[in-house]
């Protein structure tokens, strides 16, 4: 493991372009959204979101190659950016890797419901999740209520700037992180465990992977990351030709 870790690591320009990625999005939304190019910045703040999770992903495995302290930092402040707690989701998420699947997998429940059940109660898993987060982790709470005590902060100073500055910077980029967040068991959950290899979308996906995208990675080489969890996002398409291929099944429902 040692020297799949040292051979798949990101180099310093890659860790640069990493951690920038979700934060030069956001300059760019708050730049098209205060212009008024809503067409423009509404998809910036999906993009935002999306950018955002994989960087606070990639924190949770200790994958950027920054050290413990640095690492801390960056998934508190990539979750911030997504209006959760890193920690917390933390917590579910190593839950995931370590029982996938199982009963005892609350991140991975809606891999094995309906998909009508994952329409209508996908919205509030997001509440179970950050329930179980607080009991699976109680070491870690006060952690996740520093966390949430900042998501609070910055929600309030979103409305503050729609009622005193007549703003709907804030508010837009809450809705959509809103949106993101109530469709996450669809597109981090149902979707890469129900999507097998060989489906035709997860080969096309696989191939724009090829060319540095790493939310595309995420989705296409899902199993793969369960199996090597160290590798970076970004690096799981050369992960996924470069190393033993992982049985398929054992994410599947």
């Amino acid at each position: 493991m040692s020297k799949v870790a040292a051979h798949l690591q990101l180099t310093t320009q890659q860790r640069r372009i990493e951690l920038a990625r979700p934060w030069v999005l956001a300059a760019l939304y708050v730049a098209a959204a205060l212009a008024g190019w809503w067409w423009v910045a509404v998809p910036l703040a999906v993009a935002v979101c999306l950018a955002a999770f994989v960087q606070m992903h990639d924190a949770m495995h200790h994958a950027l190659g920054l050290s413990k302290a640095a690492n801390e930092r960056v998934l508190a402040l990539s979750a911030l950016l997504i209006l959760k707690s890193g920690h917390a989701m933390q917590v579910t998420h190593l839950r995931h890797h370590g029982r996938c699947l199982t009963e005892e997998d609350p991140e991975g429940a809606p891999a094995n419901w309906r998909f009508s059940r994952v329409l209508w109660q996908g919205p509030y898993h997001i509440l179970t999740l950050r329930r179980e987060s607080w009991r699976i982790a109680p070491h870690t709470r006060r952690k996740q209520l520093i966390e949430t005590m900042y998501t609070v902060a910055l929600l309030a100073a979103f409305v503050g700037l729609y009622v005193f500055a007549g703003s709907l910077v804030g508010l837009v980029y809450w809705g959509v992180a809103f949106f993101m967040s109530a469709t996450m068991p669809i597109w981090a959950s149902y979707i890469p465990h129900h999507l097998a290899v060989q489906n035709p979308a997860a080969r096309v996906a696989a191939s724009l992977a090829q060319i540095w995208t790493p939310v595309v990675a995420s989705f296409a080489f899902h199993h793969v990351h369960h199996h090597y969890p160290r590798v970076p996002t970004a690096l799981l398409p050369r992960a996924a030709a470069e190393l033993p291929a992982p049985p398929e099944h054992e994410h599947h429902p």
